[in-house]
């Protein structure tokens, strides 16, 4: 599919590529990113920004396709845009599917509404897979859009790692969804069952104050992606992931519009998508060099708020 193009004016520019950049946690000093790594995380920081003023020139177009599209282009980039939001098919899906050893062990938590267990691959780069254009064995198999690495707990499926909760990429947990706050922190070796919102550590986390102002939701989005340090915690876009650890991660995907353009047609990404605000504790029962399984439930889910910024046209 030929993409002409990704517009939005509610990009975050730190959140798209955050990657674990001095992280502690637990108090123990994680590796700082390489210098040259900090340097391409920036330029894609520009980048996404300069995509983002782009966007001022397509404010009025809002839903609809250019004047110039004829039925069949636009049909034909209907389909194409579909096929990014599609769930994996069945044969997707069992490449997914945890061993059943580890179904058969956690069966009684599973009993419990809102948990589950799922299996994440390592990011390949195959991440928006829809027909294939990088045809390495790896995303041939891997052909789901996301390819396997990114999850929603919003919509209890594998998305594409812009409107996913969770993506599994360079060791590490990370929450790169667009127009979202996604905020991990370690709380220790805890049993998954014990971890609740009065588990120690999550304080900050339940307390953070949602902002709806588009530059406040912006900055605080920015302090995550550098860590946030608060009483013997970090909060944080990115951690690196480690057994024997309790995760929660809270996600807060914010309602608004995030206007991308395939094919010359323009569209309003969060129609394929769950806006809403969830709480999640996770832990890894399973590794390999392919792949992390883990168990998960979610602690609270609730509306999310939408960001107080109008488009002329646009919704």
């Amino acid at each position: 599919m030929k993409k002409t193009g990704f517009y939005s004016l509610f990009v975050f520019s730190s959140l798209l590529f955050a990657s674990p950049a001095q992280i502690i946690s637990q108090g123990t000093a994680i590796p700082q990113t390489t210098s040259a790594q900090r340097t391409e995380s920036i330029q894609k920081i520009r980048d996404r920004d300069e995509v983002s003023r782009g966007f001022e020139a397509l404010r009025n177009i809002g839903r609809t396709a250019p004047k110039t599209n004829s039925d069949l282009a636009r049909t034909a980039a209907i389909e194409n845009i579909r096929k990014i939001y599609r769930n994996p098919t069945e044969k997707e899906s069992e490449l997914l599917k945890p061993k059943k050893e580890d179904l058969e062990k956690y069966s009684q938590f599973l009993r419990g509404s809102d948990a589950g267990l799922l299996k994440l691959i390592v990011d390949k780069g195959c991440a928006e897979n829809t027909k294939v254009f990088d045809v390495s064995e790896d995303c041939l198999k891997y052909s789901m859009p996301g390819g396997g690495s990114s999850y929603s707990f919003r919509a209890e499926n594998y998305r594409i790692d812009s409107l996913a909760d969770l993506t599994y990429i360079n060791n590490s947990f990370q929450s790169i969804g667009i127009m979202s706050h996604g905020i991990l922190v370690d709380v220790g070796d805890i049993p998954l069952e014990q971890v609740s919102l009065q588990t120690k550590g999550l304080k900050y986390l339940t307390d953070f104050q949602t902002a709806t102002d588009f530059d406040e939701v912006k900055k605080n989005d920015r302090q995550f992606l550098e860590g946030v340090e608060k009483d013997g915690f970090v909060y944080s876009r990115a951690l690196f992931a480690k057994e024997n650890t309790a995760y929660v991660l809270r996600s807060i995907a914010y309602r608004g519009s995030a206007y991308r353009a395939v094919d010359g047609f323009v569209y309003d990404e969060f129609e394929f998508d769950k806006r809403k605000e969830m709480t999640v504790a996770f832990r890894i029962v399973r590794r390999d060099s392919e792949s992390v399984t883990i168990i998960w439930k979610v602690l609270d889910s609730r509306k999310s708020p939408k960001i107080k910024q109008s488009i002329e046209g646009g919704e």
